[in-house]
């Protein structure tokens, strides 16, 4: 047996994906329920039995080497399995479970469609639908503790261990309340004039915030002069209701009240506006019968969008 491998105790384990999760000593520390300096000690510890630093140590937190991104794909399994094969070693068989992440573009629509029908299918499984940040989902996608992601291609930053299948084209699109002085003329409506006024962008660091910035660089303009930044639709929704705004957001968030004349669409629109949606998995782990059978709804579901 490998000498590391025989002094390394699952508080070592637990303690870096902790941190891998939450991005900070402190941060892991608090979820622990442990101290800084404890956390820190553990892993320096492991660091050392490993042989190589695991983390990139930078002024806005915590970030994986090359070395730490190959381990937490194996930690996080290996304390899944661990922890499903005592679940079931206490008890019967359990009641089969599908558990996806789901990112905001698609909870109002393709993943309505789907978990329907798939419940219409197979009611005797669980369907658990997880509404998180990108990391903290992806992190529960290489626990294992949910089977896939549906929502628009991850960064780059995220797909190491994953693999990506796409499945329709989605639009980030400008769009106003339908008794904003906008929508009287909707496809005279140019970047300049959103400029000048409020509006609610993505929060930096998701990839639709990514997309919309690029497509506002590449017109020779910084960011927004004023502007609220969130990505909570349902605040954008009733945010525009009741004030006059701009908002910059997929076309899946908002399909419902565009149908409805609620919202108008401005015509100010790129192909770098198009972002691609479909499902994350992880690379080393095949979809259990359940998973598989609700990712074959997923794709009859997104049809309609193609």
């Amino acid at each position: 047996m490998n000498q590391a491998f025989s002094r390394l105790r699952m508080r070592h384990l637990r303690c870096f994906q902790a941190i891998t999760l939450h991005g900070s000593v402190t941060a892991a520390a608090d979820h622990l329920g442990s101290s800084q300096p404890a956390l820190s000690r553990t892993l320096s510890e492991l660091e050392a039995l490993i042989g190589q630093s695991l983390f990139h140590r930078t002024g806005r937190g915590l970030s994986l080497t090359e070395a730490g991104t190959a381990l937490r794909r194996h930690v996080d399994t290996a304390l899944s399995q661990l922890e499903a094969g005592t679940r079931l070693a206490a008890g019967g068989s359990p009641v089969p479970v599908v558990a996806i992440g789901m990112l905001p573009n698609v909870s109002r629509t393709l993943a309505v469609e789907a978990a329907a029908t798939f419940k219409a299918e197979a009611p005797e499984v669980d369907l658990r639908l997880y509404w998180a940040s990108i990391p903290e989902l992806v992190a529960r996608l290489h626990r294992a503790e949910i089977d896939f992601l549906i929502g628009r291609l991850l960064a780059l930053d995220y797909m190491p261990g994953v693999r990506f299948e796409h499945l329709y084209f989605e639009r980030l699109i400008f769009v106003v309340h339908h008794d904003h002085p906008f929508a009287a003329t909707p496809d005279h409506v140019t970047l300049e004039d959103i400029r000048a006024g409020l509006v609610v962008v993505p929060i930096p660091g998701t990839i639709i915030r990514t997309e919309m910035d690029k497509f506002v660089t590449a017109r020779g303009y910084g960011p927004f002069p004023n502007k609220i930044e969130t990505v909570s639709f349902e605040f954008t929704r009733s945010f525009l209701s009741t004030n006059r705004a701009v908002a910059c957001l997929p076309l899946g968030a908002v399909r419902e009240e565009l149908a409805e004349g609620r919202l108008v669409r401005l015509g100010v629109q790129s192909e770098e506006l198009m972002g691609s949606v479909g499902m994350t998995y992880a690379s080393d782990r095949d979809p259990t019968p359940e998973a598989a059978l609700l990712r074959d709804h997923m794709r009859r579901a997104a049809q309609v969008y193609a």
